[in-house]
């Protein structure tokens, strides 16, 4: 009797949450496509022309606009931790799933909000050096900021995929979690 009430629990699982599992998986497909965007994003921080060069207001602002370039580079790591999360919940047993949604440093819930948090102040702080970096020349001034809009807006729109993509995972979670609890208190 209890093998079929753990078989039909699976069997439960498997199908009320396949939707969305598939909704998660297409979600993060489309993050994948997306680290082009954040190494284009450092390429272009990194390459300025020297006319630009010459007529930039704020020279220190460069500097921190490149380091901040090449850590908002990183925050594609978080497309990989999400990969993951929605991994664990399609293929592991509960008990791994609670262990990396909670416990598992790199991939805990908090850990990527946190991240996600600092990807979003990275993004306003480097728009404030982009600010103070911008040339004298109208010309130039325009095709700057014709370029970085571009990439930012990219970015945030990555943010918040990513945040979706997130909130999607841990949604499943809650509801895998208390199928289980559900289950657990059935067999007791």
């Amino acid at each position: 009797m209890a093998s079929k009430d753990v078989e039909r629990y699976i069997d439960e699982l498997k199908g009320a949450n396949e939707a969305e599992f598939y909704s998660l998986k297409d979600e993060l497909i489309s993050l994948s496509r997306s680290s082009k965007v954040f190494e284009n994003f450092e390429r272009e921080h990194m390459v300025i022309g020297r006319e630009v060069l010459h007529e930039m207001q704020d020279l220190s602002s460069l500097g921190k606009m490149r380091e901040l370039a090449a850590e908002i580079s990183g925050k594609k790591k978080i497309n990989e931790k999400l990969h993951m999360l929605h991994s664990t919940l399609a293929k592991e047993p509960m008990d791994v799933v609670l262990n990396v949604f909670l416990n598992k440093e790199e991939t805990k819930i908090d850990t990527i909000i946190n991240e996600l948090n600092d990807f979003k102040a990275k993004l306003a702080e480097i728009k404030k050096h982009h600010l103070n970096l911008l040339p004298k020349s109208l010309d130039n001034k325009i095709k700057i900021e014709n370029k970085y809009n571009n990439h930012t807006e990219q970015l945030h729109s990555i943010h918040k995929k990513q945040k979706k993509a997130l909130a999607g995972a841990i949604k499943l979670f809650l509801k895998l979690t208390k199928r289980h609890i559900k289950s657990l208190q059935k067999f007791k």
